[in-house]
């Protein structure tokens, strides 16, 4: 049971007063029995010299009547007995009578043998006083005793007196104690136990967290001066609370907006605190052993912690969404007084980004360096190519099918148009592809509905083909023929993974990337993306090679099935509509193709108006052709005079420049190859423009996505009149030139 101060204090000061009060009545009632026993003495020791005094007289003369004298002492009231003895203590008289055979006590006798003093004998009824009675025969004789006188006082008046004396002196001590104790409690309670009190009651707020207001200051004493200095020490702490309360927010909001994941261990690698970066990436981890994929290691930061050093280490972490994350990983023992480690502080860095854009960059430089190899293997094989399938086409021209050579060069214009095939692929890998392109919105489901058709004709009828495919038209603004060609690859390879047959299927669906999305895939941004899946049930590809598969040449069938472009082109098709490919793959399982393109809904509209003339007005023209490659000039020399026109060649810039400023008067169109050393195909082509404004030029080259689309449509006005791929037939070479020339054109 809890005592409260105030009742420990004045149970305190009841006990002293009365304890106080009890010692006084004590010692007052004591001291007062002594002054009346002192004084009953004394009385006693007086009556006894006068009861002496009186029966010296009556023993000298033998007269009893002479004792009667002192009958004043007789009738005294305290007096109970008066004794008058012979020198030999035989009794003479006695009042009252009936006591006179009464013996005087053995103390008595004893004690006057040798002493002449008054001697007396308390006992319970009172005192007991003896006397000698002397007698001298002159006033310088020695006095002899002729008797003895005894006197018995009574105590009874004292006992009395004291016996009232005592209660008077109770009741004042109580009412005095009463009194004492109330007067002393009211005091205490302002002075000690009031400011007391209010510091208690201040102290139980602090140890509630509460900051109490100041206590009063009742008094400038010794309890004042710490009822002050109570209230110096709380505005000290408030205002260090204060601080300290402002300094853990502005720690917590540091830890709180940290983009790095930080978090606290326990010595068991519990996790007992993280910030929300943490929780955002790595949601609600218990251990630091189940966040790190690779818990041995985990382990072992713990453990080398132990011997007090720092840990870095690069780590596969899992996220929250279960993927997987690439992170630097720091972790800091903290040790007590004794050295033993107590617990871990950590941060973790997510650099699955990095490590992604790393690899990406690796990649591309990689394909880069490879498409910049493979665009100028393609460009020069053009070059080549032009010039065989063009004289194969004047060759087949000049004979029949009945001629012995006919099928010669049918075979000759097969392996032209197949290596052009060829180019063609290395071109779309390389970024160079042949013709320019206007991106326009495509219906992804009619891609794959042609798809369908095509497969259905051609596949082996052991393949299963299963479309799932969305009820309303996907648009993705972009390219229909690369589409169909980057979709059909795909196919065709699990065609090639299904030898013995499976299963197939296409599907296509929209959806709006969420959050989860976004964090697996860094190459997404927020918004619609059409999702193709394209599955099947073949061999699957070994998790050893799967990270190759886009690398141009890169094939894992047999030699002489595949050049290791199909994929290659796949994936530069997608980056160049802006998405992006997931490949999931187990061998003897299958493989799925997840691409992804962005949704597009407006509608492009491109309309080019020409003005045609008759044949007529333009055979006999002059044109001036420009390449660096003799055949080719002789080539495009050949066709064109075949047809009526007139021909002018030149070897490279320079050469033209100089033709041109000698004939610009004649010559009607100018075909130009953009790519040639010394003077490039657009340093001549601004030169001729600068010659003549109105010049018509039809530009040609082995690659020209970027130069073509630019100069047909950005600078068309300034004198392109059309653009030709290598390699060319001599039939198109000549409608292209015929569409240049009927264009009409203002001079300048």
């Amino acid at each position: 049971m809890k005592i409260s101060l105030y009742t420990k204090i004045s149970v305190f000061v009841t006990l002293v007063i009365l304890i106080i009060s009890i010692m006084s009545t004590y010692l007052f009632t004591s001291a007062h029995s002594r002054s009346k026993e002192k004084g009953l003495i004394t009385r006693g020791i007086a009556l006894s010299h006068a009861l002496s005094k009186a029966a010296e007289e009556g023993l000298i003369n033998e007269n009893l009547d002479l004792i009667k004298k002192a009958a004043y002492i007789i009738r005294t009231p305290d007096v109970t007995l008066v004794q008058v003895y012979s020198d030999l203590w035989e009794p003479i008289d006695s009042y009252p009578f009936d006591r006179l055979k009464e013996s005087p006590r053995p103390e008595a006798p004893v004690y006057f043998m040798d002493k002449t003093e008054t001697f007396y004998i308390k006992d319970s009824e009172g005192y007991d006083f003896y006397s000698p009675v002397f007698f001298k025969i002159s006033e310088d004789s020695k006095p002899m005793t002729i008797g003895f006188v005894r006197i018995i006082l009574s105590s009874a008046v004292i006992k009395k007196d004291l016996r009232e004396i005592i209660a008077t002196n109770i009741i004042v001590s109580a009412i005095i104690a009463f009194l004492a104790i109330i007067a002393i409690n009211i005091l205490m309670k302002h002075i000690v136990i009031r400011p007391v009190l209010a510091l208690h009651r201040a102290a139980s707020q602090f140890k509630n967290g509460v900051i109490p207001d100041a206590v009063p200051v009742y008094s400038s004493d010794e309890i004042g001066e710490l009822s002050a200095e109570f209230n110096i020490m709380s505005k000290a702490i408030t205002e260090k609370t204060a601080e300290l309360v402002n300094s853990e927010k502005k720690i917590k909001s540091f830890f709180e907006r940290v983009e790095h994941a930080i978090f606290r261990l326990d010595k068991d690698g519990n996790i007992i605190e993280a910030n929300r970066r943490f929780h955002e990436i790595y949601g609600t981890a218990k251990t630091l052993c189940s966040l790190l994929l690779s818990k041995e290691k985990a382990s072992d930061c713990l453990v080398r912690t132990t011997s007090g050093k720092m840990v870095h280490v690069e780590e596969k972490v899992m996220g929250k969404h279960g993927n997987e994350l690439s992170a630097l990983l720091s972790i800091y023992p903290e040790t007590d007084s004794s050295g033993s480690v107590i617990g871990y502080d950590g941060y973790i860095i997510d650099i699955t980004d990095k490590k992604r854009l790393e690899g990406r960059l690796l990649h591309a430089q990689k394909m880069e360096a490879i498409g910049t190899l493979a665009g100028g293997i393609a460009h020069d094989f053009n070059n080549l190519l032009t010039a065989i399938l063009g004289y194969a086409d004047i060759v087949k021209e000049d004979i029949n099918e009945s001629h012995p050579h006919y099928r010669y060069w049918e075979i000759v214009e097969q392996a032209a148009l197949r290596g052009a095939d060829l180019t063609g692929n290395l071109l779309a890998f390389a970024g160079k592809k042949a013709e320019p392109r206007l991106k326009e919105p495509v219906d992804i489901n009619g891609v794959i509905q042609e798809i369908i058709s095509l497969l259905g004709h051609t596949f082996d009828k052991a393949i299963s083909i299963e479309t799932k495919i969305a009820d309303r038209p996907l648009y993705i603004l972009g390219d229909s023929s690369t589409l169909y060609q980057a979709l059909l690859n795909i196919c065709l390879n699990a065609r090639d993974a299904m030898p013995n047959g499976g299963r197939l299927l296409i599907e296509s669906f929209a959806f709006t990337a969420n959050e989860a999305f976004l964090v697996g895939h860094n190459e997404a941004s927020a918004g619609t993306y059409i999702q193709i899946n394209i599955a099947d049930t073949g061999t699957g590809i070994d998790k050893k090679v799967i990270d190759k598969i886009f690398e141009p040449f890169f094939t894992t069938k047999e030699f002489g099935k595949g050049t290791g472009l199909g994929l290659a082109i796949v994936y530069s098709v997608i980056k160049e509509h802006c998405g992006f490919i997931d490949v999931y793959s187990e061998q003897g399982t299958g493989t799925i193709y997840k691409l992804y393109l962005p949704a597009y809904e407006k509608e492009v509209i491109r309309e080019v108006a020409v003005q045609e003339a008759d044949d007529a007005e333009i055979q006999g023209k002059t044109i001036l052709v420009i390449d660096d490659e003799a055949p080719l000039r002789r080539f495009c020399k050949d066709i064109f005079e075949k047809s009526q026109y007139n021909v002018i060649t030149a070897g490279d810039g320079f050469e033209a420049i100089k033709i041109f400023e000698e004939n610009k008067d004649s010559i009607s169109l100018v075909l130009l190859d953009m790519i040639m050393p010394g003077l490039s195909g657009y340093e001549t082509f601004r030169k001729l423009q600068a010659i003549e404004p109105s010049l018509k030029v039809l530009i040609t080259s082995g690659f020209s996505k970027d130069i073509g689309a630019q100069w047909e449509y950005w600078e068309y006005e300034k004198g392109i009149a059309g653009f030709i791929q290598k390699p060319y037939r001599a039939q198109e070479l000549l409608q292209k030139a015929r569409d240049a020339l009927r264009l009409q054109r203002p001079k300048s």
